[in-house]
């Protein structure tokens, strides 16, 4: 199971006065840094398991929405989202690389444990 870390906050995205948001196509993966983005092999920026990005220049827009809509992120809401972010979710307990899940109900399970103390 992934683990969420929860290094970065929506005030530090914020505090890092982003020119982009870039978000992934296939998985709830966002970041606001382009030295978070990877290469898959056709050369094309990716998120963590190769997927397609979009982005964004409305960087407070897209975080307005996510704060105006913290139930679509599903039980834990705005906390959820920002576990999405390339900082805050890794691989497993011993694999600290960057990763994303597909659903927002796999970041509040990852939540759930994080909560319980679970390893």
């Amino acid at each position: 199971m992934p683990k969420i870390v929860e290094k970065m906050t929506l005030a530090g995205v914020r505090a890092a006065k982003p020119d982009m948001i870039f978000y992934s196509a296939g998985t709830c993966w966002w970041t606001h840094d382009p030295l978070h983005l990877g290469t898959n092999a056709s050369g094309l920026p990716c998120d963590p398991r190769d997927g397609v990005l979009f982005q964004t220049e409305d960087v407070e827009g897209f975080l307005k929405a996510a704060v105006e809509n913290p139930g679509h992120y599903g039980r834990h809401g705005l906390r959820a989202f920002v576990a999405a972010h390339h900082l805050n979710c890794q691989l497993s307990e011993d694999d600290s690389r960057a990763w994303c899940m597909p659903t927002w109900d796999e970041y509040n399970e990852a939540l759930d444990i994080l909560d319980a103390g679970i390893e």
